[in-house]
């Protein structure tokens, strides 16, 4: 439920008081030109974000990919695709290049 704080309505908020180191707190104000709020909401977000990371990580140290039947499966190189456009020399030779060194391995 939104309550109202300065007459708006403010969803999903809630008001925390606290103390941080001084130097960070401007620092980040000067790299970032967000207000007080939006810095904790971004700083929440990277700190939720590293914890999603690392349960995703040691998820695939307890069940590596190359350890699961549906999952492991090696797919040889396809056929060339068709390009309505010119593709760049380059690009062709490149793909030449990987194709033949695929062969050899």
């Amino acid at each position: 439920m939104a309550w109202e704080c300065y007459g708006h309505a403010m969803p999903n908020r809630t008001r925390i008081s606290t103390t941080v180191d001084t130097d960070r707190l401007a620092r980040a104000r000067r790299e970032f030109d967000l207000n007080d709020a939006q810095l904790v909401d971004r700083a929440l977000e990277a700190l939720l974000g590293e914890v999603d990371d690392a349960k995703e990580r040691a998820a695939l140290l307890a069940q590596p990919y190359d350890e699961d039947e549906a999952l492991a499966w090696s797919v040889g190189p396809g056929e060339s695709l068709p390009y309505d456009g010119d593709v760049p020399d380059h690009v062709q030779r490149l793909a030449s290049e990987r194709r033949a060194q695929y062969r050899t391995e």
